[in-house]
């Protein structure tokens, strides 16, 4: 039994009671709880009367000392209908959940509490259900015992399990609730995105160049997902992940990859008798457009015909015209279907076979890019090692860059944060305006949100920021990547320095009029 974080609940419980006696009783200060929990608040002027916890609102501090529980956080919500409080919203509720506790009125007068489920946000509503209700004498609040008694645990102990059950996906609240997130979410992503998905089908090819950490890979399947499916995928909806797996693939280039990987090469075949030849074959994105090509075909409407994404994750870590060979012409949007056909250096091996890797590109002895395939690369414009990218390819695409300001989401929606997320984002933002302000570099130094979710890692049990929490993260994964960026510079030392205090937060930094500006 979790002594500590029963009697953290219990102050919630009776902290709960006391503000909406205490409000609906027109401020009386004889009801229960009014010495402990109200008056220090009233004597200081900051009494907060109503609020929403969950929402940031200042109530949430009138509870600060016991809203942690269990690792999770408890929120305090206030919100009063024509001046009564006997109103369904005024609850405490497990953030992110929908499990609340409620209050149970007698007359004037709360005489006991329940755990019950409110699902507003989304029509047609699910109304408040009641399924535990217990007094307040036989919870035993404000008997000022340090011990709390077995109908508290109990009441506890069922409003855990509920929780428990809902994060597992085994309540029977969890669909609703989890529908309303999924349908709320991808709403929201699909407008978010609407922008370079219409630039990703108007120029069949896009490049994200920027930042480190941005998420450009992830994000590529996200959008991958989003011209395929015309809806966030999730990898658990069987018919989606079919879908995916057929229209979608992907590649790193690298600087030992070349024309047989991509596009066709011969390839080692034993005969089973130990004698071994050679037979041509597919690369992945040869194998890619036959697929392509074959739905593109079956459809009679081609501008129904089913979309198909190929991501080239560090494109340019590879020797482009080494990798690409004659399909440099092909590849050109304006050359897409039969009208940029060429013949590949493995085209006279091409036949008419039962092997369907060996048959003719459709109809033709020349291979061609479908109108249906559309290709997002990635790339690091900064990485030293690679070789830049020469004008006539980067005309074939078009470019879209990445910021970090781009996408702070990643943080914002990370739920394992909580709290933390605002003071990552204040961080992150500080340490990328010191970058700006340094000579030599720009906002393609900066450093994404994939670094700074790498404290992570350091954060104690109950997700808060250790002492040593900032000082790993910097040491660990943010140091070395600043220093490689200021390799060469003659003053990189006072440079870390600098960006080492704007980390701390130890010197701040705004920007006005594009000008950055130290504080």
């Amino acid at each position: 039994m979790d002594t500590e974080s029963i009697l953290k609940f219990k102050k919630v419980l009776e902290y709960f009671v006391a503000h909406l006696n205490y409000m609906q009783s027109g401020k009386s200060q004889d009801i229960p709880g009014y010495a402990q929990y109200i008056k220090p608040y009233e004597d200081k002027g900051n009494f907060a009367q109503a609020g929403q916890g969950y929402n940031g609102g200042k109530i949430q501090n009138q509870i600060k000392d016991w809203e942690m529980i269990d690792g999770e956080k408890l929120c305090v919500n206030v919100q009063p209908s024509y001046a009564s409080y006997k109103t369904k919203k005024c609850y405490l509720n497990w953030i992110d959940t929908g499990i609340n506790i409620f209050a149970q009125w007698g007359d004037n007068q709360i005489n006991g509490v329940s755990i019950g489920f409110s699902y507003w946000w989304k029509k047609p509503k699910i109304d408040f259900k009641v399924v535990k209700t217990k007094s307040l004498d036989k919870l035993g609040l404000y008997d000022n015992s340090d011990q709390p008694n077995s109908e508290l645990i109990k009441f506890y102990d069922y409003f855990m399990n509920e929780i428990k059950e809902f994060h597992r996906g085994t309540s029977e609240y969890y669909k609703a609730v989890s529908k309303h997130y999924r349908d709320t979410e991808n709403k929201t992503k699909l407008l978010e995105n609407n922008d370079i998905i219409n630039t990703i089908l108007a120029n069949r090819n896009v490049i994200f160049t920027g930042a480190p950490g941005t998420g450009k890979t992830y994000w590529t399947k996200e959008l991958a997902a989003q011209i395929i499916l015309n809806d966030i995928y999730d990898e658990r909806d069987p018919a989606q992940k079919s879908i995916m797996d057929e229209q979608y693939d992907f590649v790193q280039f690298h600087p030992s990859y070349d024309y047989t990987d991509f596009v066709e090469g011969l390839r080692p075949v034993d005969d089973g008798n130990g004698n071994i030849s050679f037979r041509r074959e597919d690369g992945i994105f040869m194998a890619f457009c036959r697929k392509a090509l074959k739905a593109y075909n079956e459809v009679e409407d081609k501008q129904d015909a089913p979309k198909y994404v190929f991501v080239i994750d560090e494109i340019n870590r590879g020797e482009l015209s080494k990798i690409f060979g004659e399909l440099f012409f092909s590849i050109d949007p304006g050359y897409r279907g039969v009208k940029g056909k060429v013949k590949t250096q493995y085209h006279n091996l091409w036949k008419n076979s039962v092997d369907e890797t060996q048959k003719r590109f459709g109809d033709t002895d020349f291979f061609y890019i479908p109108e249906n395939v559309y290709i997002i690369g990635t790339m690091n414009d900064i990485d030293r090692s690679v070789e830049c990218m020469d004008f006539a390819m980067r005309r074939r695409f078009a470019f879209k860059e990445v910021l970090a300001s781009d996408r702070l989401n990643m943080i914002r929606n990370d739920k394992t944060l909580g709290k933390v997320s605002d003071e990552i984002i204040k961080r992150l933002e500080n340490l990328n305006l010191c970058i700006l302000s340094i000579q030599g570099l720009s906002s393609a130094y900066q450093i994404g949100p994939a670094y700074f979710l790498k404290l992570k890692n350091y954060l104690k049990d109950d997700n808060s920021i250790a002492p040593e929490s900032w000082e790993s993260l910097w040491k660990n994964h943010i140091h070395g990547l600043l220093f490689e960026y200021l390799r060469g510079f003659p003053d990189a030392q006072e440079s870390l320095n600098q960006l080492y205090e704007a980390f701390q937060l130890k010197s701040t930094y705004s920007q006005v009029n594009g000008k950055v500006i130290k504080s």
